[in-house]
């Protein structure tokens, strides 16, 4: 894999005995405060001795890549990866792997386990989080467990964390009226924004793309109830071989038919996960779009409603559309190939996935 901007995963064995789960870091030496509704381990560059602490582990590099009051998850198998870091350009938290939609791009394909428990987790780790900066929520489906969700909002609430919440939805819960009003009451105390993808107008193609029969019927009606109840809505769609025909459409029938949306989010393909089993089948080079995406960010101007890009290198858009292309790619898993090395625009533009090589990888091409 290319080296990443910023790591974030270690490999220490001796985490091996340590219950799976969310960790307070601390650099030995330093000072942390914290609320203590997570344990705390201190990370050490110096070989530690056989009298040292139960939770203080020694890894050569990690310091470098952290700060006090960071968060990690520890895994089964004594992987340390840091999730929320005052170091990074943004911060999500995993609350579930399970999910009703089987998408078939999905980067972190589902699991079937019960994993409820990240929820409280996952609650504890944004009130343990010092930073004020926007925090993302994803799964799997977050909404899945509904009114463990409500709880885990509630949690936040009343620990006054202030954080705003950028929360990942495939919208298919809010097809349920009475939840859909019971979370929006805590707009209030609370700032949602809800990123939710339609990945056609055309409802079998956004079955299709989503794998399950039904869910363009289940993610319109959510968009409705969800937009009626004052819930805000960053719409979503991936751009692919199934779907490129109807995008203008898509963002149309979302302009006219569904409220509270603050922002249309277009999104360049990830090669991780199922993707890369799909890639041939879905993944369209952004030239051969040019005009359906331009024509698509001019519907969604024209409805009065911002549009962006994310994850789409400089040289990969319409010289027109490079203000709206966001530096949108995570820190850790981010670069740049060596061809990008003189370019004027670099510190400007997304870059590459660190997935991007081989046959996933579209080079880049001189523009400046």
């Amino acid at each position: 894999m290319h080296n990443a901007i910023r790591k974030d995963k270690f490999e220490i064995s001796e985490l091996r005995g340590l219950p799976s789960g969310y960790y307070i870091l601390r650099k030995q030496g330093s000072y942390l405060q914290s609320r203590g509704l997570l344990e705390t381990l201190t990370i050490t560059d110096i070989p530690l001795h056989a009298e040292s602490s139960s939770l203080t582990f020694f890894h050569p590099e990690a310091m470098k890549f952290f700060e006090c009051g960071d968060i990690a998850f520890v895994s089964p198998k004594g992987v340390l990866r840091v999730v929320l870091s005052k170091l990074a350009n943004h911060n999500t938290l995993l609350v579930t792997e399970r999910c009703d939609n089987l998408c078939l791009f999905c980067s972190q394909p589902p699991k079937d386990n019960d994993d409820s428990w990240l929820l409280s987790q996952a609650a504890m780790a944004a009130i343990e989080f010092d930073s004020n900066e926007s925090l993302g929520i994803s799964g799997g489906e977050p909404l899945i467990y509904g009114q463990s969700f409500i709880k885990f909002l509630d949690t936040l609430i009343d620990y006054k964390c202030d954080k705003s919440l950028h929360i990942l939805s495939n919208g298919r819960k809010f097809s349920d009226t009475k939840f859909t009003l019971e979370l929006a009451k805590r707009r209030k105390d609370i700032d949602l924004t809800f990123g939710i993808p339609l990945y056609s107008s055309v409802p079998h193609i956004h079955d299709m793309l989503v794998g399950s029969i039904g869910a363009f019927r289940d993610t319109m009606q959510g968009l409705i109830n969800a937009g009626n109840a004052g819930i805000k809505i960053e719409l979503r769609i991936i751009p692919t071989k199934e779907n490129i025909d109807t995008l203008s459409q898509t963002v149309e029938l979302v302009s006219r038919s569904i409220s509270n949306v603050v922002q249309f989010s277009i999104m360049n393909m990830e090669a991780t996960g199922w993707a890369r089993k799909n890639w041939k089948q879905l993944y369209i080079d952004p030239i051969k779009y040019a005009e359906e995406l331009e024509k698509s960010v001019l519907v969604a101007h024209s409805a009065g409603l911002p549009a962006f890009l994310f994850n789409y290198p400089l040289c990969h858009i319409k010289a027109e559309l490079e203000p709206l292309a966001l530096k949108s790619i995570s820190d850790w898993k981010n670069f740049y190939p060596e061809e990008c090395s003189d370019c004027s625009k670099k510190y400007q533009c997304s870059g590459f996935f660190t997935s991007s090589k081989g046959i996933f990888h579209e080079a880049p091409r001189r523009i400046v």
